[in-house]
């Protein structure tokens, strides 16, 4: 079935099936952007493999088949199980399609270890300690940040193995072995315990903060940029009678990322990340709400206009590369330090072209709440054409960037020889 549905010139008669999932599957697999048949010799009955071993997993942890389809291959496999006892003719054929999905999952599985910067050395005791799918997401999630912990457990998987390979290999154990192995079991024990929790903090949570925090996640797939207290006001109804508004918004902030839920561009907001990135239904709201966060407005003393958006830590460098991904335009610059006890990166998505920036403000001025006069005055900067209105918006835009700093701005009204009142004039008409 797979490959006369698939390969081959003598196959022309493909088989469909009522469940569009398994059509799905059946008709895009060989197509799949990983596997290049045109370059491997073809043999029937068999897809041919060939793994791109660059391609990273989506930033919410899904594997290649669940990306792509919708299921992982635990699912996919059950599924043609199921469809193989209904069709005892094509046995054959659905145990090749298994065997295919079956070696996805592997290449998934050392692809993801492979991955982890501490996994070398520890490759062998991770698939002791647990690796079924869920794992396997989390370990693409939370790898990284959660590396202290898993290092912890493989640590102390590893010893604990090692004493008790060493115990089998006596004939006759004294008290001191029977102790030893008692206690290398229970270390074992405590191992995948800690490998558990690292991987999946959110099981120790109640069945009510759990279903908080599900919900969450279900309403930010409909609306991004949610508020702790606006999806509190929406499952009021259906949470325990122990949620409030001050436990989602702690929820959110401590385990939102177990359910692909981050911080919002907007204070006190979140935001849920999809296979493909984050669910953003509207660009504009999304990076405006952006700048009146972190983000800053400017006209340098150079007369250079420029839009700069400012993030830190993990999440942060999400937002910033899924803003330049959906925009199409901004220099990325990740990963630096602002001083040395800095302890999370910063990272900037910059804008510097007078074309961009135009374009940039035009589309966020509906929707800034914060720096929407630092827009108008920077976009009538950048066309404005009279020497003396351009240096007035520029003092224009510096000044409100530092209103709020009282001896900043008193220092620029002494240097530029003005008041508030003269700066505010310049303003009008905007």
């Amino acid at each position: 079935m797979w490959g006369s549905m698939l390969i081959g010139d003598e196959y022309d008669t493909p088989l469909s099936f009522v469940d569009e999932l398994s059509n799905v599957v059946i008709k895009s697999i060989s197509q799949h952007p990983f596997f290049e048949p045109d370059k491997i010799p073809i043999e029937k009955h068999k897809v041919v493999q060939k793994i791109n071993k660059e391609y990273s997993f989506p930033l919410n942890g899904d594997g290649w088949l669940e990306s792509y389809y919708g299921k992982d291959s635990d699912s996919i496999i059950r599924m043609f199980k199921r469809m193989r006892r209904h069709d005892k003719v094509n046995k054959a054929e659905y145990d090749t399609i298994i065997q295919d999905i079956r070696k996805i999952k592997a290449l998934e599985v050392d692809t993801t270890l492979k991955s982890l910067s501490w996994g070398e050395g520890f490759i062998d005791t991770i698939k002791q300690l647990g690796i079924d799918n869920r794992d396997l997401k989390s370990l693409r999630k939370f790898g990284e940040s959660r590396s202290t912990s898993l290092q912890k457990a493989c640590q102390q998987f590893l010893k604990a193995s090692t004493v008790l390979q060493d115990l089998t290999q006596k004939e006759d154990w004294n008290d001191d072995d029977k102790i030893q192995y008692v206690t290398a079991m229970e270390m074992r024990k405590d191992a995948r315990k800690v490998w558990k929790n690292a991987l999946h903090q959110i099981d120790n949570l109640t069945k009510a903060e759990k279903d908080a925090l599900y919900f969450a996640s279900t309403e930010l797939e409909k609306e991004d940029n949610l508020s702790a207290r606006e999806l509190f006001r929406r499952g009021k109804d259906e949470f325990a009678k122990s949620m409030t508004a001050n436990k989602m918004s702690s929820l959110l902030n401590m385990y939102g990322e177990e359910v692909n839920v981050y911080k919002g561009t907007q204070t006190g907001t979140f935001i849920k990340m999809g296979n493909s990135g984050f669910i953003i239904k509207d660009i504009w709201a999304y990076t405006a709400g952006f700048i009146d966060a972190d983000g800053s407005i400017f006209i340098s003393e150079r007369g250079d206009p420029r839009v700069t958006i400012v993030a830190s830590g993990d999440g942060g460098k999400a937002h910033c590369e899924e803003l330049q991904k959906m925009l199409g335009c901004g220099r990325l610059v990740t990963d630096t330090k602002l001083a040395k006890n800095t302890v999370k990166p910063v990272h900037r998505l910059i804008f510097s072209s007078k074309d961009m920036i135009r374009d940039l403000l035009k589309g966020v001025l509906p929707h800034l709440k914060l720096k929407s006069l630092q827009a108008k005055a920077v976009m009538s900067f950048i066309d404005e054409k009279d020497s003396m209105r351009k240096n007035e918006l520029y003092q224009l835009v510096t000044f409100n960037n530092w209103k709020d700093d009282k001896n900043k701005a008193e220092s620029l009204l002494n240097k530029w020889g003005l008041d508030a009142d003269t700066i505010g004039g310049y303003a009008e008409g905007l």
